[in-house]
């Protein structure tokens, strides 16, 4: 386990299996999926009438493109579907520094493969926070981490994820949360506030969410969670997004029923906050989280909670697996630390997905009509919360993953020359 604010999460768990279930219905023609939606605006109706490939198309996974202009060089609009979007008309910031594990190995290195290192350091990363940052430390640390990602532009967005609860994942299905735990969590969420302050911030609560159906003290644990979401979505420039799991997980061993996704939210405060994050430690495509996640959208609104967006990770998902498919990099290892793909055609690996972007229904990506209608309506922003290049996804970086999967990615690298305009 990682004790030093330098570093990632602590080492990360086995989980059980998540088989996916029927939630989708297939065949529907993409003219009719982006026709529905238009008429109806309905979410879930859009969703169960596309397209159900996970990934993107072959032509454009198999084509070479050229590099564009990113987020964190220009500044994206939102779509006219999703005006309000947080994270649109900004740049995003770029941490380069101690905190990050990234960093240093890219600083160290020279040619080809400074080149590929360039695909994951030049890029906006989500930090992860938890107990492994002392509570006494947690606003010193993020204000510390504040000023490297905006380099005196007090307007770009800055990104976090809260990994705060203990205990959690499998510790949590064993043992309830002590008196003292919830004392010092509560401190350190209010410490954590004071730090990010009015900064533009985008904060993912609490990844793999789907362990709280597991904990003995779940009621204990949602109104921490619940009390998190509405104090750090009480900042004026913050924007929550709560773990919801991902498009083939909702709860451990028992499948991927949206509504038990959106069980979650509710339980942790979802009323409070912008939105939900899905496939923060997955490895499905942004085409099936994009229509699993407009079915929590339909469901939220279909309970009162009114119309919620959402953002997916894109780190890890460049050639969309299913957890129960994905192939560990070691004979009876965890598929945390899934193999990387070595070439363009692998599959049942890990490779790096496409950039972050607020334009999530871009062309380029290779989405089909009706999965491209559901983003620009309720996806905020394709983000890198995930982090594959770490091992576990957790901690230390390894060199020869983040080059492997740097050489394998569909997708192309930054825009040279580097320009932050």
């Amino acid at each position: 386990m990682t004790s030093s604010a330098d570093t990632g999460a602590p080492r990360r768990r086995l989980r059980g299996p998540a088989p996916r279930t029927a939630s989708l219905v297939l065949g529907l023609a993409l003219a009719l999926a982006a026709g529905l939606l238009a008429a109806a605006g309905s979410p879930g109706a859009a969703a169960s009438s596309s397209s159900s490939s996970g990934s993107v198309s072959a032509s454009t996974a198999s084509r070479t493109l050229t590099p564009s202009w990113e987020v964190w060089q220009r500044a994206e609009k939102p779509y006219p579907q999703n005006p309000s979007n947080p994270l649109a008309n900004r740049l995003w910031g770029v941490y380069s520094g101690p905190q990050d594990q990234v960093s240093k190995p890219h600083q160290a290195s020279r040619g080809t493969r400074r080149r590929l290192l360039d695909k994951i350091a030049l890029r906006p990363r989500t930090k992860w926070y938890g107990s492994f940052v002392p509570d006494s430390r947690i606003r010193s640390t993020v204000q510390s981490y504040i000023a490297a990602s905006q380099a005196g532009d007090p307007t770009k967005l800055v990104q976090l994820a809260v990994f705060r609860m203990e205990p959690w994942e499998h510790a949590a299905c064993k043992r309830r949360s002590s008196a003292r735990e919830k004392r010092s969590y509560r401190r350190w969420v209010n410490q954590l506030a004071a730090g990010i302050g009015s900064t533009p911030t985008l904060v993912v609560m609490q990844p793999d969410g789907p362990f709280l159906w597991c904990a003995p003290d779940r009621a204990a644990k949602s109104r921490l969670l619940t009390f998190a979401t509405k104090r750090l979505s009480s900042l004026p420039a913050t924007s929550v997004y709560i773990d919801a799991g991902a498009a083939d997980w909702c709860e451990n061993d028992r499948g991927n029923d949206p509504e038990r996704c959106a069980g979650i939210l509710k339980l942790a405060g979802i009323e409070h906050a912008r939105g939900f994050a899905l496939d923060s430690t997955h490895y499905t495509g942004p085409s099936e989280n994009i229509r699993h996640g407009a079915e929590i959208v339909s469901i939220l609104q279909r309970d009162g909670y009114g119309t919620k967006r959402f953002i997916i990770d894109t780190a890890k998902s460049g050639r969309p697996t299913r957890w129960n498919d994905m192939v560990p990099s070691k004979r009876g290892g965890l598929r945390d630390d899934a193999r990387v793909c070595r070439t363009a055609t692998q599959k049942r690996c890990v490779t790096l997905g496409i950039p972050p972007t607020v334009r999530v229904a871009d062309a380029r990506w290779g989405l089909s009509a009706g999965d491209r209608a559901l983003a620009q309506r309720y996806v905020d922003g394709f983000v890198w919360f995930g982090r594959p290049w770490l091992y576990n996804q957790a901690d230390p970086f390894v060199m020869r993953r983040a080059v492997t999967m740097a050489r394998s990615t569909p997708w192309p690298g930054p825009r040279y020359p580097v320009s932050r305009r």
